[in-house]
């Protein structure tokens, strides 16, 4: 018999699919669907660009502070030139000026430790429970003993969120190495172990077969969506996303009523 998954086109999950299934259902069915804009925003040209820019630090110390910041605004103006959708020139502006503080603050906290990473941006694979196609996700950095995350938040985070947690597990299950999610912020890094990865897997796999389960109603993703409704109050509902709602789930619009 084929896999749900499969006859839906899902030959792969990860952190981030279980994650939105979690937090926003109707969204990651219109993601199974193919129906989605694919466009980030500022924030995470932001992440990505200090991302790379640290990553580099670590792997190249004699590289400068300013060599570091031309090389993440290299990233984030390209993501913004690639971008098709109108972002707020605001929002744009503050991210892009951010970025000098997330590199010199993460650059510090990464070169202070001894530790040398034996890898960075990996991919991983692995099989969970009974959910009949792999987990696939790219960690940030892998040491010896120790697989940690970047994130850069715009405040401090007093703890670890579950959907943090779920991601962080995948990564210490796939490379049997203790999880850390560092989050860095313009001040300060705060860095967490993840406490008893296995629940966290556990989780993993439980919200896997609650997706599995929508999605063995119908071979019709379509008919699959009308299980859930979409909470187009949440922010990351985009218009572009909104305007497929009023569609799959033939909504009125308030301004229509």
């Amino acid at each position: 018999m084929k896999s749900v998954f499969k006859k839906h086109n899902v030959h792969h999950l990860s952190p981030s699919t279980i994650n939105l299934w979690i937090s926003q259902p109707a969204l990651c069915l219109l993601k199974v669907a193919g129906l989605t804009d694919n466009e980030a925003g500022p924030s995470a040209w932001r992440g990505s660009a200090a991302d790379r820019a640290i990553t580099k630090a670590v792997f190249e110390p004699d590289t400068s502070h300013d060599e570091l910041v031309n090389h993440a605004l290299s990233v984030f103006d390209d993501y913004q030139t690639k971008a098709s959708n109108e972002h707020d020139s605001e929002k744009i502006g503050k991210e892009r000026d951010n970025i000098s503080k997330y590199v010199e603050v993460g650059t510090k906290f990464y070169r202070a430790i001894e530790d040398t990473p034996v890898e960075e941006q990996g991919r991983v694979r692995v099989n969970i429970g009974d959910i009949d196609v792999p987990f696939l996700g790219f960690f940030d950095l892998l040491y010896d003993d120790k697989v940690r995350d970047i994130k850069t938040v715009g405040r401090a985070v007093s703890s670890l969120t579950n959907a943090a947690s779920r991601q962080g597990s995948l990564y210490a299950l796939a490379t049997r190495r203790e999880a850390w999610i560092d989050y860095i912020t313009p001040k300060e890094v705060l860095s967490y172990k993840i406490p008893n990865p296995e629940f966290h897997i556990r989780q993993l796999e439980k919200a896997a077969n609650g997706l599995k389960t929508v999605l063995s109603h119908s071979d019709d993703i379509i008919e699959c969506c009308q299980l859930v409704y979409p909470d187009l109050d949440h922010w990351m509902w985009s218009d572009t996303m909104k305007n497929i709602a009023k569609d799959v789930w033939q909504m009125e619009m308030q301004n229509e009523i």
